[in-house]
């Protein structure tokens, strides 16, 4: 059984000034290379992205925090071809995450690598609480040795920070968080109404002022005035002592 190892996955993302551009994160540290792909722009998609990898599919996530996603791999020509066909044959994604070998540029994954990792993946992703897997069938990988098992397993936190920081995260929030936990969007209802009507303002700017009423009915007035005469009425509250009312 190979070891696995936990070190902290460092990101590096880069914005382009052109909203159209992808976003690139790689992990500082580790081999993998990755591209955050809108499915607006996938026309856009660089050349140098036709080399053997994974992809992920992505959906919205809805309002309970749960999202999507399909889980593929690119051998020949590559991720970028892979992907355009996707674009044609699959409607439901909004973004595409690519992953592929970025330390040597003249070395890639290999059809195993690729085919192990996307299996790697389906698995992580299909115990994930708040993942629904668009495959039909679990992608078969090949066997590899315990030293390339090892290599590949570094690319899995980093796919895995990754989605947690564009909001896709694989569980749900724990009923303890500060938050109170589940979902990630909640409604709000409406503030009740207080009980008494908020002191009126009148249109010269008089008020808040619970001397004035707005539509006032006769049996209003009468009632008003009586609590005045009676010294019943309550005082505003704050008033400058040197105003006269």
């Amino acid at each position: 059984m190979c070891a696995m190892r936990f070190a902290p996955s460092q990101l590096v993302v880069s914005l382009s000034y052109d909203l159209n551009n992808p976003m690139k994160i790689r992990a500082k540290h580790k081999v993998a290379g990755m591209l955050l792909l809108d499915r607006d722009h996938a026309n856009r998609l660089e050349k140098g992205w036709n080399v053997p990898g994974v992809y992920l599919l992505l959906d919205r996530p809805n309002a309970e925090g749960r999202w999507g996603a399909y889980v593929g791999k690119a051998t020949t020509p590559g991720l970028r071809h892979r992907v355009l066909q996707q674009l044609k044959e699959r409607a439901h994604w909004y973004r595409a995450l690519l992953i592929r070998y970025e330390s040597n540029e003249d070395e890639t994954l290999n059809s195993s690598e690729a085919g192990w990792l996307e299996g790697r993946l389906y698995d992580h992703l299909a115990k994930a609480g708040q993942v629904d897997l668009h495959n039909r069938n679990r992608p078969q990988d090949p066997t590899l040795s315990d030293d390339d098992e090892t290599s590949l397993i570094d690319y899995l936190l980093p796919i895995e920070s990754v989605l947690r920081l564009i909001g896709h995260t694989l569980y749900p929030r724990p009923v303890d968080a500060p938050d109170g936990g589940g979902p990630l969007i909640k409604m709000r209802e409406p503030a009740p109404k207080p009980d008494k009507p908020a002191p009126y303002v009148s249109p010269l700017g008089l008020g808040p002022n619970p001397y004035l009423l707005q539509n006032p009915t006769p049996e209003a007035v009468r009632e008003k005035i009586a609590l005045i005469m009676a010294g019943k009425h309550p005082r505003v509250m704050g008033k400058d002592p040197g105003r006269r009312t």
